[in-house]
């Protein structure tokens, strides 16, 4: 590794080793990490920054935002000009995830209900289709947990696999963290792999420009990695499905498909897609069936975050649903197996903007202050039109 990489390594630990330290800001006000006076004195600290100098805590975060973003652009510049190589790339997103699994999920509190769901069925032998944790008024867990009404909207698959970490975790909050945070950021490192492993077979020549894309991308390293959203196994899913389709094992991609499906139901509207793909493989290109699989991904998220909709494993009836910087793990790990600039032009925009979102909430401490609403859609659909006008401009200048 050359002096210039190390020093880059070196960048990327003091930036996502700054995001760790403060994520701590927002723990809990009823949650205790740790008995240690060390610990506790820090967190208590960093509480402090977080829920009682809210405009100093937003604008560092904005600050880490724009950081980690103006990072990534910088890697991704030097991977398309080849100036950094595979060790650099490995080093980074390992280093990257390692020290990430120590973050607080700051952002989000999805991580404790996939905990106490798990819960449910090690502790107290019930079902979280049937049971909720308000359900179990004297657990401890409850002075800190969010979405106590809810019914685990998760499929089986999931709720068998978070069994693994919970079992690990011996029944004990902070090791049952951990283990949840490790569980689902190894994924994260999975995907990278996959990404790295279709490229080697579709385009050589962009496998660690389009790998840096996904593992490197601050809106994956922080939804999938600190705020440990299980979504990043459906990326798993539809990543695995088309590098199965690439080494022609037909079989294992369709269950790629379903086993996603079975922790969150939407992987199987790209089915049809893949079995069209197995059918005609002749005739369509790999590359044309992953940019069908990428538009009708977009488009369900559109939808889904756009109407009152039925969800699955939830309710009988309607609910609303909006669009989540989450989401986009639906999509944008797709962008990183084309060969279509444009579209890496807009992904980086639109994850800078979903990241943004937040910015109300560390703001103010919830989403009702007026005018929360049009901000993230103004931060959504901003970075889209500017990424459109920066690729019209160029084209133009270029011809």
């Amino acid at each position: 590794m050359s002096s210039n990489e190390k020093i880059l390594i070196s960048a990327n630990v003091l930036l996502y080793g700054f995001l760790t330290i403060f994520s701590f800001a927002y723990v809990d006000l009823n949650l205790t990490l740790s008995k240690n006076p060390q610990i506790l004195a820090f967190v208590k600290t960093m509480q402090q920054l977080g829920y009682f100098h809210r405009p100093t805590a937003t604008l560092i975060y904005l600050l880490l935002i724009i950081s980690a973003f103006s990072f990534f652009i910088i890697n991704l510049w030097l991977f398309y000009k080849s100036e950094v190589g595979l060790n650099y790339l490995k080093t980074s997103v390992i280093i990257n995830t390692l020290i990430l699994i120590f973050a607080y999920p700051f952002l989000s509190s999805d991580l404790f209900n996939y905990l106490f769901d798990a819960k449910i069925i090690l502790k107290y032998h019930a079902s979280p289709y049937t049971h909720r944790p308000l359900d179990f008024p004297t657990d401890e867990w409850l002075r800190f947990m969010r979405w106590v009404h809810r019914y685990s909207p998760y499929g089986p698959l999931w709720l068998t696999s978070s069994l693994i970490p919970a079992f690990l975790g011996f029944n004990k909050f902070i090791l049952n963290f951990f283990t949840f945070k490790i569980f689902i950021g190894l994924f994260h490192l999975i995907n990278a792999y996959l990404v790295y492993k279709i490229l080697q077979k579709i385009n050589p020549k962009l496998s660690l420009f389009g790998t840096a894309f996904y593992g490197l991308n601050p809106l994956f390293l922080i939804e999938g990695v600190v705020n440990a959203h299980n979504d990043v196994i459906i990326a798993t899913s539809l990543l695995a499905a088309v590098y199965f389709l690439i080494i022609k094992r037909s079989l294992l991609s369709v269950s790629a498909l379903v086993l996603g499906a079975l922790v969150k139901y939407i992987s199987i509207i790209v089915l049809p897609l893949v079995l069209v793909q197995i059918t005609f493989k002749k005739v369509i290109k790999i590359e044309n069936t992953i940019l069908l699989i990428l538009l009708s991904m977009g488009l369900f998220t559109f939808f889904f975050s756009s109407f009152r909709i039925t969800v699955p494993f939830v309710s009988s009836g309607a609910t609303q649903v909006q669009f989540q910087p989450w989401y986009l793990f639906w999509t944008i790990p797709l962008i990183a197996l084309l060969r279509y600039r444009q579209m890496i032009v807009l992904a980086v925009f639109l994850s800078f903007g979903a990241l943004l979102r937040y910015v109300p909430f560390l703001l103010y401490g919830d989403w009702s202050h007026p005018g929360t609403t049009s901000f993230m859609t103004l931060v959504t659909f901003i970075p889209l039109i500017l990424s459109l006008t920066i690729v019209l401009l160029r084209r133009k200048f270029n011809s």
